[in-house]
């Protein structure tokens, strides 16, 4: 590829990648009904029941800050998770599913199977396969210049 259309196909991609990222979370939410996806995702983050930090959840989430701190207090308003001070560590705070917490997380799980789109998803695993690659590099590699 020369050098003049790099910019160009890499603001395509970029473009590409949030649109079907949107468009994923539009179906999924869809199936989900009243629950958003960033629920899910941090429902999906804590349903092992070990216990996580804000930090675990803000890589779940790809929220940060007052927006994580927000979705959290919601769900702990909802009684789908709690908080505890970690035992090891007291300046930590770790989130922990509720029964209710974790009965919602089946109960989404199985309306996004009855979607479809689990099936979706295994159809295109070469897919999440490459995405992830590309995410790791870009995360280690230093931008060139």
């Amino acid at each position: 590829m020369d050098h003049s259309t790099a910019p160009a196909a890499l603001e395509e991609l970029a473009r590409l990648v949030r649109r079907a990222s949107q468009e994923l979370d539009r179906a999924i939410a869809s199936s989900l009904g009243e629950n958003s996806v960033v629920r899910w995702h941090a429902l999906a983050a804590v349903v092992d029941g070990v216990g996580h930090p804000m930090s675990s959840l803000a890589e779940a989430t790809l929220l940060t800050g007052a927006n994580l701190t927000r979705l959290i207090d919601g769900m702990i308003a909802d009684n789908l998770v709690h908080r505890k001070v970690d035992d090891t560590d007291r300046r930590r705070v770790l989130v922990f599913p509720t029964r209710r917490g974790l009965q919602a997380y089946q109960t989404m799980n199985r309306a996004v199977g009855a979607s479809g789109l689990d099936a979706f998803a295994q159809r295109n695993a070469r897919l999440a396969k490459s995405l992830a690659a590309m995410v790791d590099r870009l995360h280690t590699e230093p931008a060139t210049t």
